[in-house]
C-alpha cells in the first residue's frame, strides 16, 4: 500500500506543479495581448493546428485578425491546458482505484477533475465574450481553486505516507485561524488586482496614447484598495510569521520552512508592486506579480492543512 500511495502522491504532485504552469502560461497569454490570438474555440482560425501565414487563413476570416505570434501563443496555452487537464484527471482516476476509503483525497480529486473540464468549456466562453474581464475572473478564480485542491490532495497523500508528520510539533492555538483569513484576504486581493488589469486595459482602448501612469490613474479607486489591501496582507503576514516562530517547537518542514516562503513571496510581491507603480506597468512584472500571488496563496493553504492537522490532533 506504501508504494500505492507514494505513487499516487508524485502524480498528484506533478499535476500541481504542472496546473501551476498553466497558470504562468495564462498570465502570459493576458499581459501579451494573445486571449484573442485565436478568435475561435476549440480550433484556431477554423484549423486544429494553427496557421503559420495569412494565406493558409480560411476564406471567411479576415486576415487583419492574424497575427502569428499571438495566435501560436494562445494555441500552445490550450495545449498546455490539455495535457494538464489529463494530468489531473488520472489524478482522480487513480484516487478512485486507491483511495475510495479515503475522502479526504477521493472527493477534492475528483472536483479538480470535474473543475479542470468546467474550465475547457469556461474557457471556450471567455473567447467568446471577447475577454469580458468578469469572465476572464471566473477563469482565473476556477484556476486557484484548481490548484488549490491539488495541495490539498498532495498533502494529505502525504501525511498518509508520513502519519506522524506532525506529532512532535506544537504551534500557537488558533495559528490556522490566521492562516485562513490572511488566505481570504490574499484571494481578494487577486481578484481586485485583476479588475485593476481589467480597468486599465479598457482606459487603453478608449485612450490609445495615454501613458501607463495615466492609465493606472483611470482604475482609481480600485487601484488605490488594491495597494492599501496589498500593504495589509504583507503587514498580517509578517505578524503571524513572527508568531509561528516564536511559538512553535518543533515545527514539521513543511510549517518551518512554509512560514520563510510566505514571508519570501509577500517581501517579492510588495517589490514587484513598487516597481510597477514606479515604472509604467511592465508587462513581465505583471505577470510574476500574478504568478507570485498564486505561489503565495499555495504557500498558505499548505500552512493551514498542517496547523489544522495538528489543532485535529488536539481535539481528538
Amino acid at each position: 500500500m506504501t508504494n500505492k500511495i507514494r505513487r499516487f502522491r508524485r502524480v498528484a504532485v506533478t499535476s500541481t506543479i504542472a496546473t501551476y504552469l498553466l497558470i504562468f502560461v495564462g498570465g502570459l497569454v493576458r499581459v501579451s495581448g494573445a486571449g484573442l490570438g485565436c478568435p475561435d474555440w476549440p480550433k484556431c482560425f477554423g484549423r486544429w493546428i494553427p496557421p503559420t501565414d495569412a494565406s493558409q487563413l480560411p476564406a471567411s476570416i479576415d486576415p487583419a485578425l492574424f497575427n502569428f505570434t499571438l495566435a501560436w501563443i494562445e494555441y500552445i496555452n490550450r495545449l498546455v491546458g490539455v495535457v494538464i487537464g489529463l494530468l489531473i484527471l488520472a489524478t482522480a482516476i487513480l484516487a478512485i482505484k486507491i483511495f475510495r476509503d479515503q475522502k479526504k483525497i477521493l472527493y477534492p480529486s475528483m472536483a479538480a477533475a470535474l473543475l479542470v473540464a468546467y474550465q475547457g468549456w469556461q474557457g471556450s466562453q471567455v473567447v467568446a465574450s471577447a475577454l469580458e474581464p468578469f469572465m476572464i475572473t471566473i477563469h482565473m478564480v476556477v484556476a486557484f481553486v484548481i490548484v488549490s485542491l491539488m495541495i490539498y490532495v498532495s498533502q494529505q497523500a502525504y501525511y498518509l505516507e508520513n502519519p506522524d508528520a506532525e506529532a512532535q510539533s506544537k504551534y500557537p492555538e488558533g495559528a490556522h485561524n490566521w492562516i485562513a483569513w490572511l488566505w481570504s484576504a490574499a484571494i481578494l486581493q487577486i481578484i481586485l488586482g485583476t479588475q485593476v488589469r481589467s480597468a486599465i486595459a479598457h482606459a487603453a482602448n478608449r485612450f490609445p496614447l495615454m501613458s501607463d501612469f495615466g492609465l493606472l490613474n483611470q482604475s482609481d479607486p480600485l487601484n488605490y484598495i488594491h495597494g492599501l489591501l496589498g500593504v495589509a496582507v504583507a503587514g498580517a503576514t509578517w505578524f503571524v510569521a513572527d508568531r509561528l516562530r516564536k511559538g512553535s517547537e518543533n515545527p514539521s518542514p513543511l510549517v518551518g520552512y512554509g512560514w520563510k516562503i510566505m514571508v519570501i513571496l509577500v517581501s517579492a510581491q510588495i517589490v514587484i508592486g513598487g516597481i510597477l507603480i514606479g515604472f509604467g506597468l511592465p508587462d513581465l512584472l505583471q505577470l510574476y506579480h500574478l504568478w507570485t500571488a498564486s505561489l503565495f496563496v499555495g504557500v498558505l493553504l499548505i500552512l493551514f492543512s498542517a496547523l489544522r492537522k495538528k489543532e485535529y490532533r488536539y481535539e481528538q
